[in-house]
């Protein structure tokens, strides 16, 4: 061929020459476009940043590779390192954070995603059951630098020999004088069989709660009797001798029937109806009755004849003639006999 050619014209050699250029010229084009038609088209997001580019690795891993990221524990690549390129393939970098994970007294670095706790657990291979408790919360999720923390909880059911102590009943004993006592029955302690269900977390006991409590040797109890006889004493005085049951000191005040001290409405008469005057008082029925016949010092014998809107409790209010003695004795303490 070559001698052919060389015996050629020159035209007809520049011809074909031309022609090889030309036949090479297409081949290197095609095969540039054959290439471009090969590249896939990669969309990467990473590092709050977006890129396009044209590439023909054949998985995501390669591609990243390319690229130029470096990828740490912890993060996330979807789709997944070993996942085809394909057309318009789409990659999203998660970068992983760490969170603290305590358990059993033990505390743990780990790396995760923003995921909800009970995932960043499964991921990190810790097991925890129903009855654990999980801070913050299976459901919440994992933040940078958070803490999650597992409470290990077991119960048990204990069944124990509690000791019954027993209580004191008073008995009242009208043969027996005021502020005697007298035992009738010691009391003897009982015995009760508990079942007590224990809870406990992280192996520390934190709740005791008893499910069924049996006797097995009954309480008896303490019995006392109380006396209430009256102890009658004598009480001697300028003005007389007198017999009474019970003696207390009182907060006293006074008044005079009159409008000054009752309102301009009083008619001068006591609420059991008695004619209000030096020797009658008024009192707090709860405290002491009325009608009863009273001593007080620095008074005189009077009778618990009235009641008042003020005198509430150890009050006892002291009617005088005038109202210049109800003021001069103002309010003081007194010692108030009850009679016999």
């Amino acid at each position: 061929m070559k001698l052919k050619i060389m015996g050629l014209g020159r035209e007809q050699r520049y011809k074909y020459l031309y022609l090889g250029l030309g036949i090479g010229l297409i081949a290197i084009v095609t095969s540039i476009i054959s290439y471009l038609i090969a590249l896939d088209q990669v969309m990467l997001a990473v590092d709050g940043r977006s890129y396009v580019w044209k590439t023909v690795k054949p998985t995501v891993a390669k591609a990243l590779a390319e690229k130029g990221v470096v990828l740490k524990e912890g993060d996330e690549v979807n789709p997944s390192l070993t996942s085809s390129i394909n057309k318009d393939t789409r990659i999203e970098v998660i970068r992983g954070f760490k969170v603290e994970i305590i358990t059993n007294g033990k505390n743990t670095k780990f790396k995760t995603i923003a995921r909800p706790v009970k995932e960043v657990l499964t991921k990190a291979g810790i097991k925890f059951d129903g009855d654990d408790i999980v801070k913050p919360g299976l459901k919440v999720v994992a933040e940078p630098d958070s803490k999650i923390q597992i409470i290990d909880v077991r119960t048990e059911v204990v069944t124990k020999e509690v000791p019954v102590n027993p209580q004191t009943e008073y008995q009242r004993d009208q043969n027996l004088e005021r502020g005697i006592r007298k035992t009738i029955r010691s009391g003897k302690s009982g015995l009760a069989e508990h079942q007590i269900r224990m809870t406990y977390h992280d192996g520390k006991l934190i709740k005791q709660s008893t499910l069924t409590k049996r006797i097995i040797k009954p309480v008896v109890n303490e019995l006392i009797a109380v006396g209430t006889k009256p102890v009658v004493r004598t009480l001697v005085t300028s003005r007389g001798t007198y017999r009474y049951v019970e003696a207390r000191v009182m907060e006293a005040t006074a008044y005079y029937p009159g409008p000054e001290s009752c309102g301009k409405y009083a008619d001068g008469y006591t609420y059991t109806g008695k004619k209000a005057g030096y020797g009658v008082v008024a009192v707090d029925p709860r405290v002491i009755k009325l009608g009863t016949q009273l001593y007080i010092e620095g008074y005189g014998k009077a009778e618990a004849a009235d009641i008042g809107g003020a005198i509430k409790g150890n009050i006892i209010d002291l009617c005088y003639e005038t109202y210049q003695e109800a003021i001069r004795f103002g309010r003081k303490k007194v010692k108030v006999y009850i009679l016999e």
